[in-house]
């Protein structure tokens, strides 16, 4: 599945985030692990991507055949 995912706060270059900023990843990436508990929250890993792991609410889903952002 291709996702997205939400910035942290200071995540992007400069540290400081102005109202123009984007707040999801300009790339793509693959699902690489999901790690399920009982009674705790899902955490998704990301192929290729920060080495922090992610749940939910903090990942967009790309639907396939989608238009991304052209780079900066």
């Amino acid at each position: 599945m291709s996702v997205r995912y939400l910035y942290q706060p200071g995540e992007l270059k400069g540290g400081r985030r102005r109202a123009t900023d984007p707040i999801w990843s300009l790339n793509v990436y693959e699902i690489e692990t999901i790690i399920i508990k009982p009674n705790e929250v899902v955490i998704y890993y990301l192929f290729d991507g920060p080495k922090r792991g992610f749940v939910r609410e903090e990942l967009l889903v790309v639907q396939p055949h989608s238009q991304l952002p052209p780079a900066a």
